[in-house]
């Protein structure tokens, strides 16, 4: 599967596209049937969900089988791969029970604005609407040279924008709410500026994430570091349900293709970059900052 020309258009103007009724009512029962039984075993692990802490928990192993062939299934992959390049390579897929505002920020978990990639959001349950927890964007915020100013305004810096009177005004700062239904899916560029209002104690939602491969010493040197310190972490938090995916069980040729991107970016030396993050120092965007290792 691959966008029409305007779907492109859109996604690189303004960072974001609505794919409607992709599941279909069949597919959309398997993936409601596999998020309660992964939530039930997240809950095993983390604690009852009770409304007061955002859960999320893998949808990678083998008691998921639907969730965890998302990353591979070609109507993710294709646009994915259209819109980033063919090296572009499967992170994660999660389920998420939400709860309240989500506020606004970017580049979801990686430490610089240099780590970014496609990412596809879509509600499990219940349709979500701008007053109940619907994706909200910035069109456009994903431009660096925007996205630099934006977050140098107080509501949307990195240091402010969780504050309580930042959050308060989530509703007020000119966006583009993405309303959603069981079926569509919402596929955005990481960078952009995104938040939700008036979400629910318990908002069901699940999301597909890849990374684009690293062009530039600082999308390498940050790369390097999400390879080091995620993928290979011992202590990884969906460590069981991501060594199950990644021991590729099927034999698939593309699963084994980002194996290997894996496996390449974290064997890559610091000296190949010329880089290091500085994390007592920060960029204007709240993101650590570069320095030369010269």
């Amino acid at each position: 599967m691959e966008l029409n020309d305007d779907q492109v258009m859109q996604f690189k103007l303004f960072g974001f596209v609505l794919i409607p009724a992709l599941f279909s009512a069949s597919e959309m029962r398997t993936l409601q049937s596999e998020f309660l039984y992964a939530a039930e075993r997240n809950e095993a692990e983390a604690g009852v969900f009770d409304s007061s802490v955002t859960h999320t928990f893998s949808m990678l192993g083998s008691d998921t089988p639907f969730y965890s062939s998302l990353l591979e299934d070609s109507r993710f992959y294709g646009p994915a791969s259209q819109l980033f390049g063919t090296d572009v390579f499967g992170l994660e897929t999660n389920g998420y029970r939400y709860i309240e505002n989500t506020p606004w920020h970017f580049n979801d978990g990686a430490p610089n604005v240099h780590g970014y990639g496609p990412k596809y959001q879509f509600p499990v349950f219940e349709s979500v609407t701008a007053e109940t927890g619907a994706l909200r964007f910035i069109p456009g915020s994903h431009k660096e040279s925007w996205q630099k100013e934006l977050t140098q305004w107080w509501p949307l810096a990195s240091g402010s924008s969780r504050s309580p009177e930042a959050v308060a005004i989530l509703d007020r700062i000119p966006s583009v709410a993405i309303a959603a239904k069981p079926g569509d899916v919402v596929l955005f560029d990481m960078r952009l500026v995104h938040a939700t209002y008036g979400g629910s104690s318990d908002r069901r939602m699940s999301a597909v994430t890849y990374y684009h491969y690293p062009e530039t010493p600082e999308e390498l040197e940050v790369m390097r570091i999400t390879a080091q310190e995620f993928y290979k972490s011992p202590t990884r938090w969906n460590k069981v349900q991501w060594d199950e995916w990644f021991s590729d069980p099927h034999g698939s040729s593309l699963r084994q293709s980002w194996i290997n991107t894996w496996e390449r970016l974290a064997k890559t030396p610091q000296s190949a970059t010329g880089l290091r993050l500085d994390y007592d120092s920060y960029d204007t965007t709240g993101y650590a900052a570069f320095k030369s290792l010269s």
